[in-house]
């Protein structure tokens, strides 16, 4: 016999707050030393943009920053996954319970989330002190872009995830495309440093677009008519990633 919907709701939801819960906020709270992790890359190159740079650059590297935090927490979802599936063969179980792919992507991406605000709003109180305006406006978009940036990253971790066949290739893998979305393109920096006639390749990178508007967001000098494109773009990104995740993922085979 089928259970309605809502009972079916509930208990979805129900599973999104004990894995969470299990698998992010306990282990963040019984082992606080996992933080410097989350914090050590993004805060060293702002601290090396600090100590070289200053002014603006110090912005650009808050902005960076803020990006390379979240789409890193989101990339190791797919890390922390394959350890899950393979070295604890916690896939299997979760596949043979009433919980979907979905449930499960979304209880672990937030999870690693739980990881990243102890960072995000140190960077926030940073980005306040020398950014020329952070208003509750200024909050709300950056939050937008984090939540959007978030699932897409999250979505490509859950991907690899599915597909890796162990646990030291899929971090490896993380590592490199985390270089790949968080240093190579215009994170750390404005997007204009890039020859004309090659920044349609930086368009083509989903972080390009959240640190483009988070950098607008702090008040840094911004292109109209990129920030649109920005906005545009990320949304599409963020659903394009996630359908891939959730209807091209192996699921059932972990």
């Amino acid at each position: 016999m089928s259970l309605p919907a809502p009972v079916k709701m509930v208990r979805q939801l129900r599973a999104v707050v004990s894995l969470a819960y299990y698998i992010g906020v306990l282990p963040m709270l019984r082992i606080p030393t996992l933080l410097p992790f989350v914090f050590s890359t993004p805060f060293t190159i702002l601290f090396i943009l600090f100590v070289t740079g200053r002014g603006a650059a110090v912005v650009y590297g808050v902005a960076g920053a803020i990006t390379m935090t979240v789409s890193q927490q989101g990339l190791f979802l797919g890390a922390d996954l394959t350890n899950l599936k393979i070295e604890h063969k916690f896939q299997s179980i979760v596949v043979a319970s009433p919980v979907t792919s979905f449930t499960y992507m979304f209880s672990v991406a937030l999870a690693e989330l739980a990881f990243a605000v102890p960072p995000l709003v140190i960077l926030l109180v940073i980005a306040s002190h020398f950014a020329a305006t952070v208003s509750a406006e200024t909050v709300l978009q950056i939050t937008a872009v984090v939540v959007m940036t978030w699932m897409t990253t999250s979505s490509i971790g859950f991907f690899l995830s599915t597909y890796v066949l162990n646990t030291r290739t899929a971090f490896l893998t993380v590592a490199f495309i985390s270089i790949i979305l968080s240093v190579l393109p215009p994170v750390f920096y404005p997007l204009q440093v890039i020859p004309a006639k090659f920044r349609w390749l930086a368009q083509l990178v989903p972080t390009t677009h959240s640190s483009v508007l988070i950098q607008s967001a702090v008040g840094l000098p911004s292109n109209s008519t990129q920030i649109t494109t920005s906005w545009l773009a990320l949304p599409l990104f963020t659903v394009a990633f996630l359908a891939i995740a959730l209807f091209k993922a192996r699921w059932r085979e972990g």
